[in-house]
């Protein structure tokens, strides 16, 4: 059971006791007041996709700066915690934080992955999938009162 806050860059975790916010930047402290190794988080430009779950109390980040992707996942024991860090974050970086489901951590790592392609996209919002149906050429997930496929076409 998580009982500690967790910062985690590319899949290697550290606890954090403390958030705080330096100007366009986020700062992780442990416990013993000294900031963690790559624990300082630019909310600039560098930003390539804000995204977060609050079922899991969850925020993840993918930054792209000049050939070098990241993927930072805030994870928080307390809801309040969570609650306090993440208006913080909301008010420091001014771009879009898009809602996800909880397989967001995996959707971040195919962000990051994408890019490392060369392949930009936009990133969205979940969606309930019960107001979905699926195109039978492409797969695609389009709204109930699609006509036709928004991705390929094809009539649904």
């Amino acid at each position: 059971m998580l009982n500690s806050n967790y910062l985690i860059i590319n899949r290697k975790p550290q606890k954090f006791e403390k958030l705080r916010i330096a100007g366009r930047a986020a700062v992780f402290i442990d416990d013993a007041g000294k900031v963690l190794d790559n624990g300082v988080l630019a909310l600039d430009d560098s930003v390539y996709a804000a995204l977060y779950c609050d079922e899991v109390r969850n925020i993840t980040i993918v930054t792209d700066r000049g050939g070098r992707r990241d993927v930072f996942t805030i994870l928080w024991f307390s809801e309040e915690g969570y609650r306090n860090d993440s208006e913080s974050l909301r008010k420091a970086y001014s771009g879009r934080f898009s809602r996800q489901n909880l397989k967001l951590n995996r959707y971040a790592e195919s962000i990051a992955e994408k890019l490392d392609n060369g392949v930009r996209l936009r990133v969205t919002d979940a969606v309930d999938e019960s107001g979905m149906k699926v195109c039978p050429e492409c797969g695609m997930m389009n709204p109930v009162e699609s006509g036709y496929c928004l991705e390929c076409g094809a009539e649904i």
